[in-house]
């Protein structure tokens, strides 16, 4: 009789291997150590067990482009609903559908709209928290029917460049109007713009911004922002969520466990007899126009811009249009170097961030910058005041000139708004190369 070839399987290959004494690489479920050879054999072949192994940044003996492979598979692998400051993420279709979209925005919508009637009734005090079991997610009739004799402030909704956030941003929208909550429809933006909106309209209850910036490109998310653009509190417990601590590339996150269709069906209720207005708002051309106030009206500069944004590219070279300031913008991965750069801006998806590196290539910490930049507006009569935060790496401004109608400052987070501030002071030899 013929001899069947021997097959198995690496996992299999790995399960009969003999234990190591000494060895510190005991892999995750297992109590014997393994030798080296088998953790970089294991590393390689990207084994599901090594995505929470506290060993898995020990690559020594991988070639990059392995080690870059095996990342890229870990962080599809992971699953579920994560929070984060400002919302939330998931994979786009495995987690996050346009229908569970929706669900977490009448979550989001909620919060909003009750922190809103606060900020109306000018509390000082929060309101209790709805205590509600699985079983009962959602407010009683007697505040749902309080809620309809009380006026209903809209929200701003809006999706970045991620082919996902389209679809997603339909649900979002479609979540809003059945909760009852009026719609100003932005459209394409970027968070630093629907910041900007929130400021333009201060009756809004706050926005939201369909995105996924800071995860990978299969993923998609959910920012939400109240009025003075911060992050919105929620309590999960009160709607039957449930919060798992998750620990994965030595970073803890809070995934979201969402209770069965039934609970979220109760979700679904309005604040009003008639569903919200839906309004598109000519968001672009008005927030362009307010960009241009912080640079320069000439400028000889020569700026490089690295993003991958698109629309932030539109935007850069509008700019370099119209005032004259030479602005160079290539993919925020191209590190190519230009003749006679004043400074370098590093603009990410979430453009609230950013990176400056000056006309020597030297990385500008926020704190450096900002001490920079107030320094040099001393001579200056000007309301506006440079801030950084040294343990986030965080850079805002602040202009006590323009004050909303709930707050006595408005509190700036944009790449582009501080690039012309900075262009500005260059231009006028307030501010050197050197930063």
């Amino acid at each position: 009789m013929p001899i069947e070839p021997f097959r198995t399987t690496s996992h299999e290959l790995f399960d009969r291997l003999e234990p190591v004494s000494g060895s510190p690489f005991v892999c995750p479920g297992e109590t014997t150590a393994v030798s080296r050879a088998i953790h970089l054999a294991r590393l390689n072949a990207a084994w599901p067990g090594c995505d929470q192994c506290e060993w898995r940044f020990d690559t020594e003996g991988l070639a990059e482009r392995t080690v870059l492979e095996t990342e890229r598979i870990r962080s599809h692998r992971v699953d579920g609903i994560r929070r984060t400051e400002f919302g939330i993420r998931g994979q786009y279709i495995n987690d996050l559908d346009r229908q569970t979209a929706g669900d977490l925005t009448r979550i989001f919508c909620a919060r909003l709209h009750e922190q809103s009637v606060q900020d109306e009734l000018h509390l000082d005090v929060p309101a209790a928290p709805r205590q509600v079991d699985s079983g009962q997610a959602g407010v009683d009739k007697s505040e749902a029917s309080a809620a309809t004799h009380q006026s209903v402030a809209p929200v701003i909704v809006g999706y970045d460049g991620r082919s996902a956030s389209v679809d997603l941003a339909i649900g979002v929208v479609a979540a809003c109007r059945e909760f009852g909550i009026p719609v100003m429809d932005a459209g394409r933006c970027t968070a630093a713009s629907i910041q900007e909106a929130s400021r333009c309209f201060p009756k809004c209850c706050g926005s939201i911004l369909v995105t996924g910036a800071g995860s990978p490109n299969a993923w998609a998310g959910v920012d939400v922002f109240d009025d003075s653009g911060e992050a919105v509190p929620v309590v999960w417990k009160d709607f039957g969520v449930q919060l798992e601590h998750v620990s994965s590339d030595a970073v803890t996150s809070l995934r979201l466990r969402l209770p069965d269709a039934t609970v979220r069906a109760r979700w679904a209720r309005r604040l009003t007899r008639q569903s919200g207005s839906h309004d598109v708002l000519s968001l672009e051309d008005r927030y362009r126009d307010w960009l241009l106030k912080w640079f320069p009206r000439q400028s000889g500069l020569r700026i490089l811009i690295r993003t991958s944004d698109v629309l932030i590219q539109q935007r850069s070279a509008w700019i370099s249009q119209t005032i004259g300031l030479e602005i160079l913008c290539r993919s925020q991965l191209d590190s190519t170097a230009a003749p006679g750069i004043a400074l370098t801006m590093t603009i990410p998806e979430d453009d609230r961030w950013f990176q400056i590196d000056n006309s020597f290539g030297h990385c500008i910490s926020s704190e450096r910058l900002a001490l920079a930049l107030n320094r040099a507006m001393q001579s200056q009569s000007t309301n506006i005041t440079a801030h950084a935060d040294v343990a986030s790496n965080r850079f805002w401004l602040t202009d006590i000139g323009r004050s909303g109608a709930r707050r006595s400052t408005e509190s700036i987070r944009d790449a582009l708004a501080a690039l012309g501030l900075i262009a500005r002071l260059m231009e006028s030899k307030r501010l050197s190369g050197e930063l």
